[in-house]
C-alpha cells in the first residue's frame, strides 16, 4: 500500500537501435534527477516495467519533511472543533497540542492530496544546500516536451509526471461511494483524496440530481394529465396546464439557485476554498501565448511594453488587456465577441434544421392531432431526430475525448486568453451553458409558434 507518492514516468532506450549517446544521456539524466530528489530528502524508488521499455521513479516522503515544508510554507490543516473547527496554518506546536482534526482517510494529520501537493512542490524547489545558479528540476516541463531546461539543454526521457492511487483509500471510495447507490455521497473523504475543486463538483452533481425530482414528477404528472385531457382539448400537443407547469418551472428554477449558492458558501469555508482563486498560479497557457504581454522579452531584455499594476506599482510578469466593447471590441472582448457570434450561428443553424424536421417530417405525421397514437409516433420521430442533431452539434462544440477531438468551444476560449485555470473554465461553462440554453429555449419557443401560428 504506502504512503501517497508520485510517479515519475521515464523512457528506457532501446540499447540496441538507439545511439551511444542517448544511453549516455539517459544514464545522465536519471542520475541527475534521482540525486537531486534525494538531495531534498524524498524517498525514490526504482521500478522498470515488464518490457523494460519504461522506468518508474515513485517518489514519497517521510513525515518530517512533510511537516517541516508544511509550516514553512504555511499549508492550511482543519482545527477540531473544540478549537474553532477552522482551518488554520500548519505549526509543530498545535500539533504537538494534538489540535488538528484527523482527515477521514486515516492520516495522522495531512490527508492524501495534501500529502502530494507537498511533495510536488519539494520536488520542483532547490536543494537545501543549492550552490549558485542551480535551477529547480521541472519535471512536468520536460514531460510536456519542454526541453529547454538549464539542468539539461539535451533530449530528456521523462514522459510523464503524476500521483499515485492510494489503494487502501481507492478501496473505501469504491465500497463506501462507487459501489453504494443509495448510501449519501462521502464528500469530505472525496475532498482528502481528490482535492476540493472535484468534491465541490460531486456536491453540485449530488444537489443537482436530487432537486431534478421536483420537476421530473411535476412533468410526469403533466404528461399523464396530457394524456387525459386529450379528448377534452382536441389536440394532445394544446394544453391549459402549460402556464401553470412554466410557472412552477420557473419558481422551482429560483429556488433551486438560492438553495445552491447557501450549500456553495457553507462548503467553501469548511473546505477553505473561499480565496481559491487569488492564489491560483498563472497557468502555462497564459504564459506561452503569443497575446500575453510578458515583462522579459525571448532574448532576456526587459520588456518596453510591459504592464505596470496600478495598485502595487510594479511590473506585472504576464499581462492581457480585458479591452473594450465599445465603440469597437478589442483584445479580450474582441475574441468574447467571435466566441458568441460563431455560438449565434450555429444555434441558427440548430433551429431551422429542427424547425424543417418538425414541418416537413414530424407535423405531417401527427395530423390534425385526432389520433393518439399517431401523435405518439410523430413525437418519437421528431425526439429521435432532434437528439441526432443536438448530439452532432455536441461533439462539434464540446469535442469528443475518446477519438482525441477537441471541440470548437475550447479552440474559442483557448483564443480568449484567460489568466488561470479557474477563469478558463468559468468562461468555458458560462458560454457552453449560455449555448445550449439559447439552443433550447429557442427551438421550443419556434415550436410552439409553428404549432399555434
Amino acid at each position: 500500500m504506502g504512503p501517497p507518492a508520485i510517479c515519475v514516468v521515464m523512457e528506457i532506450p532501446d540499447e540496441d537501435e538507439a545511439q551511444p549517446e542517448d544511453i549516455q544521456i539517459h544514464k545522465d539524466e536519471v542520475q541527475m534527477i534521482v540525486g537531486r530528489l534525494r538531495s531534498l530528502n524524498l524517498n525514490v524508488e526504482k521500478y522498470e516495467s515488464s518490457d523494460k521499455k519504461f522506468l518508474y521513479l515513485k517518489v514519497s516522503s517521510n513525515e518530517a519533511v512533510l511537516k517541516y515544508e508544511a509550516e514553512s510554507c504555511r499549508y492550511r490543516c482543519k482545527l477540531k472543533n473544540e478549537y474553532g473547527g477552522a482551518m488554520c496554518g500548519y505549526s509543530q506546536d498545535l500539533d504537538q497540542k494534538s489540535a488538528f482534526d484527523k482527515p477521514k482517510d486515516g492520516f495522522p494529520v495531512f490527508n492524501s492530496a495534501l500529502q502530494q501537493k507537498i511533495i510536488l512542490s519539494v520536488m520542483e524547489s532547490l536543494p537545501y544546500d543549492d550552490k549558485e545558479g542551480t535551477e529547480p528540476l521541472r519535471l512536468k516541463d520536460r514531460a510536456a516536451g519542454k526541453y529547454g531546461d538549464p539542468l539539461l539543454d539535451r533530449k530528456t526521457f521523462v514522459r510523464e509526471v503524476f500521483p499515485l492511487h492510494h489503494q487502501r483509500i481507492r478501496f473505501k471510495l469504491t465500497s463506501e461511494w462507487a459501489g453504494a447507490f443509495f448510501k449519501p455521497q462521502p464528500l469530505p473523504l472525496i475532498g482528502e483524496y481528490f482535492g476540493e475543486k472535484y468534491s465541490l463538483f460531486f456536491t453540485f452533481h449530488g444537489f443537482y440530481m436530487s432537486m431534478l425530482c421536483i420537476p421530473a414528477s411535476i412533468g410526469l404528472c403533466y404528461s399523464i394529465a396530457r394524456l387525459l385531457m386529450a379528448d377534452m382539448t382536441g389536440s394532445y400537443l394544446d394544453n391549459p396546464l402549460m402556464p401553470v407547469m412554466a410557472i412552477v418551472i420557473s419558481l422551482w428554477s429560483c429556488v433551486f439557485v438560492k438553495y445552491w449558492a447557501n450549500l456553495e458558501s457553507a462548503k467553501r469555508f469548511d473546505w477553505d476554498t473561499m480565496e481559491f482563486e487569488l492564489e491560483e498560479a498563472v497557468q502555462d497557457l497564459f504564459k506561452n501565448s503569443p497575446k500575453t504581454v510578458k515583462s522579459v522579452l525571448e532574448d532576456g531584455t526587459p520588456n518596453p511594453d510591459a504592464q505596470v499594476n496600478p495598485v502595487t506599482g510594479e511590473i506585472e510578469d504576464y499581462y492581457y488587456d480585458n479591452g473594450d466593447w465599445f465603440p469597437i471590441p478589442t483584445f479580450r472582448a474582441r475574441s468574447q465577441l467571435v466566441t458568441f457570434t460563431v455560438i449565434a450561428i450555429i444555434n441558427t443553424f440548430n433551429i431551422l434544421v429542427t424547425l424543417c424536421i418538425w414541418k416537413f417530417i414530424a407535423r405531417p405525421i401527427m395530423g390534425d392531432g385526432s389520433n393518439t397514437s399517431m401523435v405518439f409516433v410523430g413525437g418519437a420521430v421528431m425526439g429521435a431526430l432532434s437528439g441526432i442533431l443536438s448530439f452532432t452539434i455536441d461533439c462539434v462544440m464540446d469535442g469528443v475525448p475518446a477519438f482525441d477531438f477537441q471541440g470548437l468551444m475550447v479552440k474559442l476560449i483557448e483564443d480568449e486568453n484567460w489568466r488561470t485555470e479557474t477563469e478558463d473554465e468559468d468562461a468555458n461553462i458560462m458560454k457552453t451553458f449560455f449555448f445550449k440554453v439559447c439552443s433550447v429555449s429557442s427551438r421550443a419557443t419556434l415550436l410552439e409558434q409553428e404549432q399555434n401560428p
